[in-house]
């Protein structure tokens, strides 16, 4: 039976990930595998170059966003900026007690996840539109083009066989997909004249999203390989991990519209006034859509899922080593989010007690530090940290973060 205090850290572990999970740095390699293992990785991830923590926040989940708001995070914009959130959870159970097909090295795998991650990419002017509307562009030519959104809702459950000497691993998922987008303008130009009475609007794009409120909107295969290799390090050895997730599609049966749009469109002789009254100045058989040629129909299709890969050197728990570091590089080849590098270092003040610190940049935005403590116990290792320290604790920050890791060997 488990201690009353094991059991308050174990449910205080779990209270933390509820909700949100995935790999997270600094990963970890330990001994070899004798015992049934329950494991859980958890992020939830805001992260943005140009927006502001005080403007995502508001926007995200409710509040007044006031001119300084908006005039803070619109300064910080260039050309090209990035937005990008993460909300994940996986709970995986490996049975490392026994053998897997009359194989004592081998050991099977359970595990189940929620994902959830959405990046856009856009320019200045297409944030400019959209919150300070069209007067702000008076007399000029707003471009917005090379806008790029792509969001991903699925959960999934897996089986797998696990190594149970290096912890290499690969797993085959059922994916149920929940809600998908993929849309793209690659060009958007929106020319005034002074007044505003004239205007002319050049537009080429295209979305692809599931329709409807339905939890089951498509089922797709996936596959997670985790690929760990000793190599030589100094005076000693260490552990690269290749790490590949989420590799694979969904045929989205449950339907989806396809929006497309290729056109160019002006009208004048109206003032700003006039266009925003209830009356259409158009007449009452007029379209904005028909007019600008946007074609809607439903589709059924396989869509890529937004799997990742990640190459990193692993920090050793049982290392006598009281400093270690670590480092390696994320990327999402489906997304529009450019490769992450990440490093760190991994400090043993006590056997208790670990500290860990990480600089990375790329992904969703630019630089960042992050910050992990870890309780390191006989059956139990659990993490807490953040990758964005300062984005934790100043609204000048462009995201926030919690990460979160929990290992219980059970009866070990």
């Amino acid at each position: 039976m488990m201690k009353s205090g094991k059991l308050l850290v174990l449910m205080t572990c779990f209270s933390s990930v509820i909700g949100s999970a995935q790999m997270i740095y600094p990963s970890y390699s330990d001994s070899a595998i004798h015992h049934p293992i329950i494991e859980t990785d958890g992020i939830f991830d805001l992260q943005g170059s140009a927006i502001r923590r005080e403007f995502s926040n508001t926007l995200l989940f409710g509040g007044f966003i006031d001119e300084g708001m908006k005039g803070r995070s619109f300064e910080k914009h260039s050309a090209v900026n990035r937005f990008g959130i993460n909300a994940n959870a996986e709970v995986r159970y490996i049975n490392g007690g026994g053998g897997f097909m009359k194989r004592d090295s081998v050991a099977w795998m359970i595990k189940g996840g929620y994902f959830a991650l959405g990046n856009l990419i856009y320019g200045q002017d297409a944030f400019g539109l959209l919150f300070y509307g069209n007067e702000s562009y008076l007399n000029a030519k707003a471009d917005f083009s090379n806008t790029r959104l792509d969001f991903a809702q699925f959960q999934k459950i897996g089986f797998g066989i696990v190594n149970k000497k290096n912890k290499s691993s690969v797993t085959l998922n059922v994916v149920n997909v929940q809600n998908y987008v993929d849309g793209a303008i690659r060009k958007g130009e929106l020319t005034q004249n002074e007044d505003g009475s004239q205007i002319n609007l050049d537009i080429q794009g295209s979305m692809l999203a599931t329709k409807g409120a339905n939890f089951n909107k498509g089922l797709g295969l996936s596959l997670d390989v985790d690929y760990r290799i000793l190599v030589p390090w100094g005076k000693s050895t260490t552990t690269f991990q290749v790490l590949a997730q989420n590799m694979g599609a969904a045929y989205i049966y449950g339907g989806m519209q396809k929006i497309a749009v290729d056109s160019s469109y002006s009208y004048s002789g109206f003032d700003f006034e006039t266009l925003t009254s209830d009356s259409n100045p158009f007449g009452d058989d007029f379209s904005i859509l028909d007019s600008l040629g946007v074609e809607r129909r439903d589709v059924k299709r396989f869509v890529p899922l937004p799997g990742y890969l990640q190459v990193a050197k692993l920090v050793d728990v049982t290392s006598v080593k009281k400093v270690q570091s670590f480092f390696g590089i994320r990327m999402y080849p489906t997304f529009s989010s450019i490769p992450q590098l990440f490093a760190g270092a991994y400090w043993k003040p006590t056997e208790l007690f670990h500290v860990a610190g990480s600089v990375t940049y790329g992904g969703f935005g630019n630089f960042r530090g992050g910050l992990f403590l870890t309780l390191n116990l006989k059956q139990i290792n659990c993490m807490l940290g953040t990758e964005d320290v300062f984005g934790g604790i100043s609204k000048k920050g462009y995201g926030e973060s919690l990460v979160t890791k929990l290992i219980w060997k059970i009866n070990s």
